[in-house]
């Protein structure tokens, strides 16, 4: 189900693209606004992107482009995850890789901060760091040298940077990025 309603403000979101900039074969430019006509919802219509940089990697691959956006005008959210639809677009700037993946931890860090009013648990960054969690849908994150993570379960996703850091990861779906001199990474299921 789609929730669709008129944006407060411009939200800042990521959407990823082909090696062509294109997406669904429109073609896209960094610095360039866009506007839909017709009516906005997710999955189906309007100018697609995710709030949680890691949920790029559910509907792009690893090795696309990636660019901070802004999204206005009406919109649709996904229930699934944080992929929104909405009828403007900018395209603020393109990142690489390590940004989405950091930018991905700040997003992992706010939510638990929101939400437990908590130090985060669910991403770590700094020397040695070692996360690990199991459940479908999990969701990790961790930076810093010799940072060490694993998840398990349908739909996981791990994102590490650092030197040395080593991934794990198991599951149908399950995704894995990592960078850094030294870095290694195992995945297995379908």
């Amino acid at each position: 189900a789609e929730t669709t309603t008129a944006a407060a403000g411009p939200i800042r979101a990521y959407k990823a693209f082909d090696q062509n900039m294109q997406c669904r074969g429109f073609q896209f430019e960094v610095g360039q606004t866009y506007e839909h006509d017709g009516p906005v919802k997710a999955c189906e219509s309007g100018f697609h992107a995710c709030e949680n940089p890691l949920d790029v990697w559910s509907y792009y691959p690893l090795d696309s482009r990636y660019a901070v956006v802004e999204l206005g005008g009406d919109v649709s959210r996904h229930d699934g995850d944080s992929k929104i639809a909405a009828a403007r677009i900018t395209i603020s700037a393109e990142i690489a890789l390590p940004q989405i993946i950091s930018d991905g931890i700040a997003y992992l860090i706010g939510l638990c901060k929101d939400a437990f009013a908590l130090k985060s648990v669910a991403a770590a960054s700094g020397g040695y760091s070692q996360l690990a969690a199991s459940g479908y849908d999990s969701k990790l994150a961790a930076s810093g040298y010799d940072s060490k993570l694993a998840a398990s379960g349908d739909g996981s996703k791990l994102a590490a940077s650092g030197y040395d850091s080593q991934l794990a990861a198991s599951g149908g779906y399950s995704k894995l990025a990592a960078s850094g001199d030294g870095s290694k990474l195992a995945a297995s299921g379908d």
